[in-house]
């Protein structure tokens, strides 16, 4: 039994249509992927710059940024609904023009479209313009999160994710090498100077200074009793000095 061919079958006008969505899907899953890549590069620091600077779409990026549990699992999501279901159109529509041979070249064009296209290619752009891509991306990502139909199904496939996974621990720290470390990005950044940033280090370290390394030890320290007089507490030299100067005249 021969494989139906395009030229035996001819183009239907449902296979243009699944294309069309394929291309739409493919779409989607490209600007998640930078989303997804922008928003979770962005600090909490960085995206309050942009919201005093009243850039557009800062508001909401302030908002997904405070809250990224919220918005990760839900782009992830998306992104895998619409890569899944592009991949299977296709193998559908090449099943049709090719047969089993089809479905081989449509793995093979999916593995290649897919991460080129919607997966290297608009997360690089991210990695290289992280601040364009979070604030064009953020309100797009923000109204996803809140549709009600998206937010109840991330929901539910959290909730049986941390059934598996069991309690999570909310609890989150910053170490002092990573507050150094944003210091020196922010030296490079040319946010702050380099006496901003040298008084960074200085504060973080200072807590793990010892009372004893900034003490004088007592051989080395110089005493007067405590009903001394100036005079009495001044070297001999700087006295004698003192009172040869013009303003005192010579003795």
């Amino acid at each position: 039994m021969v494989a139906p061919t395009v030229a035996a079958t001819g183009f239907r006008t449902t296979d243009w249509i699944l294309l069309a969505v394929v291309v739409v899907l493919l779409a989607a899953s490209a600007g998640l992927a930078l989303a997804e890549t922008s928003l979770t590069r962005m600090s909490r620091v960085k995206a309050l710059s942009l919201e005093d600077d009243r850039r557009r779409g800062a508001r909401q990026l302030m908002r997904l940024v405070e809250h990224p549990e919220a918005f990760l699992n839900t782009v992830l999501l998306l992104v895998l609904v619409c890569q899944l279901v592009a991949a299977t159109l296709v193998g559908i529509v090449a099943d049709r023009w090719l047969g089993a041979l089809g479905v081989v070249v449509a793995a093979v064009f999916e593995v290649i479209v897919i991460f080129v296209l919607a997966e290297a290619l608009p997360k690089n752009w991210a990695v290289h313009n992280p601040e364009r891509a979070a604030l064009r991306s953020a309100p797009v990502v923000d109204a996803l999160v809140r549709f009600p139909p998206i937010r109840l199904v991330a929901s539910g496939l959290i909730a049986l994710a941390n059934l598996l996974v069991g309690p999570r621990n909310k609890m989150t720290t910053v170490s002092e090498s990573e507050l150094l470390a944003m210091a020196d990005v922010a030296l490079e950044d040319k946010v702050i100077e380099t006496e901003e940033r040298a008084l960074i280090h200085s504060i973080i370290e200072f807590g793990d200074t010892i009372v004893r390394e900034v003490m004088r030890p007592r051989p080395d320290m110089v005493t007067i009793d405590a009903d001394a007089t100036v005079s009495d507490s001044l070297p001999s030299s700087t006295v004698s000095s003192e009172l040869t100067s013009p303003v005192f005249g010579s003795v």
